[in-house]
């Protein structure tokens, strides 16, 4: 029973005598325990490689990788592919991990065992885990010093082939698909080259770069209409004219005859009489026309001829006697010469007007289809630049998929020859010295600490419950009377030996329990001298 005036140094002291095994055995079993889990416990050793993301070889400025994504996207991507089934399957063939565990259970087993095993830790730039990590490490544990650094390095040889691999297939996938855009454009862009040479050979002469020059030809056409029209009356003009002379000289044909018949007058008089017409005829004609004018110069012809025959005729008739009927006759003859001339003459005119009626109406025509060139103009125009804009709109769009093309070559060359960012091994694996786990040294700390407290905690309990008075102040204490005398216990001498052999065999039992416990660590040095935070021996 604890007192309950309080508790002492000598009754410490007198407790702990009283209740050591209650101390010993809980302390002996669980530290026992402690160095016997650190012994039979499986030394796990772990390696450990740090992985530098250094940046791209070429500067930004004269090649753009297309590989956009950042090192903690492509990080985790990785990371996938690295801890994937098959990836650990071939890790764990090659280096034989897990026999027992592949033995007992299943390779699923293991490779989520392995998964475990791997850790991976990213160091960011700047401490921040939003940014772009600067490098990573990747560990690995396992029993075996020598094999745990060796999956170690193929771990981290996984993930730098990978990122390369992986890059290396970004950028070619979009160099690819940057050539199909690019041919897909190209044939439209030949599509858009199609339709503007067909409307331009559909409306050859409406297009807007031939507008002015439409303008310049209908100005010349309505000028050459006006002098078509000019011409034609001039020779309309002319005609009335030869008609006129044409039913004058009929006149005097018919006169001529009719004074044949008669015998009336004679020749010159008649001739005379025509050259008169002729001559105003001729007046008529200057008044209007120049001297080079045709009409002129047949009217002038005809005239002179006259002229020469009057002169001709009048001395022969003196010296030879002719007739007056041989005068009319040759008068006559002149007249119908003349006709002749002037009917020649009607034809040709009558051609020219035929000519120049035809070319009026093929000029009005052609003035015609000018004038419905301008009026479409505007809306040939609209029509044009819509195929124009599309057309430069596919220009533009091929030429600027052209350039991305051209860069995405350079960067698929940059990741190929390996310029770009990509992973390398900072640090190499080390090969560990000391297991990682079990930490021997806490385990034992807290083997023991618990020990201890479990035998003071027994021994504080069983001296809690019990109801035995140990002295006379106690009893004194608890039944508020006087103690009048206390009789000590008295050993007979059988008593007193066995006393002895008792102490005897608990020092014995201490002891024994001290060398076991002693031999346990020293088994536990030779197994992992690291265990210890001292050296020992």
């Amino acid at each position: 029973m604890i007192p309950q005036a309080g508790i002492n140094f000598r009754y410490l002291r007198e407790a702990f005598v009283r209740r050591l095994w209650y101390v010993v055995l809980p302390f002996f079993v669980l530290s026992l325990a402690a160095v016997g889990y650190s012994v039979r416990a499986p030394r796990v050793y772990k390696s450990s490689t740090l992985i530098l993301v250094q940046p791209q070889e070429v500067p930004l400025d004269y090649v753009r990788p297309t590989v956009t994504s950042d090192a903690r996207s492509r990080l985790n991507t990785l990371k996938e592919q690295v801890m994937s089934r098959p990836r650990l399957e071939e890790i764990i063939k090659e280096y034989d991990l897990y026999p027992k565990l592949r033995a007992s259970r299943s390779m699923s087993d293991a490779v989520e065992t392995m998964r475990t095993h791997i850790g991976i830790n990213v160091k960011a730039t700047g401490g921040r885990r939003d940014t772009a990590p600067a490098s990573f490490e990747v560990s690995y544990e396992g029993e075996h010093p020598a094999k745990v650094r060796d999956v170690t390095s193929a771990i981290a040889n996984l993930f730098i082939d990978d990122d390369l691999r992986l890059r290396e297939q970004q950028a070619a996938g979009t160099s690819n698909f940057l050539e199909r855009e690019l041919e897909r454009m190209r044939e439209q862009l030949r599509d858009r080259e199609e339709l503007v040479r067909q409307f331009k050979e559909e409306h050859m002469g409406l297009l807007p770069e031939q507008m002015e020059n439409n303008y310049r030809i209908l100005s010349q056409l309505q000028q050459h209409l006006d002098s078509v029209n000019q011409m034609l009356q001039q020779t309309e003009d002319r005609k009335v004219l030869l008609q006129g002379q044409l039913t004058r000289i009929e006149a005097v044909r018919v006169g001529t005859r009719q004074a044949n018949r008669e015998q009336g007058g004679t020749a010159l008089d008649y001739a005379q009489l025509s050259l008169e017409e002729l001559r105003k005829e001729l007046e008529t004609l200057k008044s209007r026309f120049t001297d080079k004018h045709p009409d002129v110069v047949v009217l002038k012809k005809a005239i002179a001829r006259l002229e020469n025959e009057k002169e001709v005729t009048l001395p022969q008739t003196d010296r030879h006697g002719q007739s007056t009927s041989s005068r009319l006759t040759e008068a006559e003859r002149l007249m119908v010469a003349q006709r002749e001339d002037l009917i020649t003459q009607l034809k040709i005119t009558d051609k020219e007007i035929r000519n120049l009626a035809k070319e009026k109406r093929q000029t009005s025509r052609q003035i015609e289809d000018y004038r419905q060139r301008i009026e479409n103009g505007p809306r040939i125009e609209q029509m044009f630049l819509d195929l124009r804009r599309d057309y430069e709109e596919a220009s533009e769009n091929y030429q600027s998929l052209l350039q991305k093309k051209l860069q995405a070559e350079l960067a698929e060359n940059l990741e190929r020859t390996q310029k770009g960012e990509q992973f390398t091994i900072l640090e190499p694996p080390n090969l560990s010295q000391k297991p990682f786990k079990p930490d021997v040294s806490k385990i034992l700390s807290m083997g023991f600490m618990l020990a201890m407290a479990c035998g003071l905690g027994l021994a504080f309990l069983r001296e809690y419950v019990d109801p035995t008075f140990w002295s006379s102040k106690e009893l004194e204490r608890f039944v508020q009377l006087p103690v009048l005398i206390s009789v000590p216990i008295v050993h007979t001498e059988k008593e007193h030996r066995w006393n002895i052999v008792k102490r005897v065999g608990a020092i014995g039992a201490l002891v024994s329990m001290a060398s076991v416990l002693i031999y346990a660590l020293f088994i536990l040095w030779k197994i992992d001298p690291t265990a210890f935070p001292y050296p020992v021996g």
